[in-house]
């Protein structure tokens, strides 16, 4: 039921995605598969290999069905949002400059660290017994991660995305919160998942309001049509 769930929540907003996207037909796909793979398993991986939750080579085993799911339901997603035919976008937003990504790794830093020092008292005893890495090698790996956030959204940001904030709000609090901690797996017991849930489902929903609104707020797009 759980698994239902997951590909069912990662499916909703995938679709939400490809309807408020410019873009079309494969490209749209592939955007959405880099966007969902990203968010939604690569980069919470490489934060598990960091923090010894996993090894290299269980990462690695864990990411390969991910891909096949992201690469099944961005397509799907693209079919059920009619995005298969063609037609005209929106004009593109400038680039992204050095101010906004310094933006995006501020956002990133304040909200995970907050996030995780409020949720701690909760999850202490899971992480007793691993080696957590000092603070400024954490630090440093969040300012990677969440370049690496920024950047999987990039090409759908340049190709145009209506309602920006709300939708990356979405994109990283769904697909890289809550969707990925629903399933049973033999790393993580359900209740830590649970708290690791709530922390960041709501400081990486905050996270994607604060990445569409620095990266949309200086040139509105032109709504795609339908």
């Amino acid at each position: 039921m759980l698994i239902g769930l997951y590909l069912l929540l990662n499916f909703a907003v995938l679709w939400f995605v490809a309807r408020s996207s410019a873009a079309r037909r494969w490209p749209l796909a592939m955007m959405l598969l880099l966007l969902g793979f990203v968010v939604g398993s690569a980069n919470n991986l490489l934060e598990a290999v960091v923090y010894g939750v996993l090894s290299l080579r269980q990462a690695v085993a864990a990411a390969v069905p991910a891909a096949v799911v992201f690469i099944i339901l961005s397509a799907a997603a693209v079919l059920a949002a009619g995005r298969w035919k063609i037609g005209s976008q929106a004009e593109r937003p400038h680039r992204a400059t050095l101010i906004q990504l310094a933006g995006v790794v501020v956002a990133y830093q304040v909200l995970y660290w907050t996030a995780g020092t409020l949720v701690y008292p909760y999850i202490a005893h899971f992480y007793a017994a691993k080696t957590i890495p000092p603070v400024y090698e954490v630090a440093s790996l969040q300012v990677v991660r969440s370049l690496i956030f920024f950047g999987a959204a990039y090409p759908l940001l340049r190709a145009g995305l209506r309602s920006a904030p709300l939708i990356m709000g979405l994109v990283y609090g769904v697909i890289g919160g809550i969707a990925p901690l629903l399933p049973d797996n033999p790393y993580m017991p359900a209740d830590i998942r649970f708290y690791h849930g709530i922390e960041t489902s709501v400081s990486n929903f905050l996270f994607g309001l604060i990445v569409g609104y620095l990266f949309t707020r200086a040139r509105p797009l032109r709504p795609a049509h339908a």
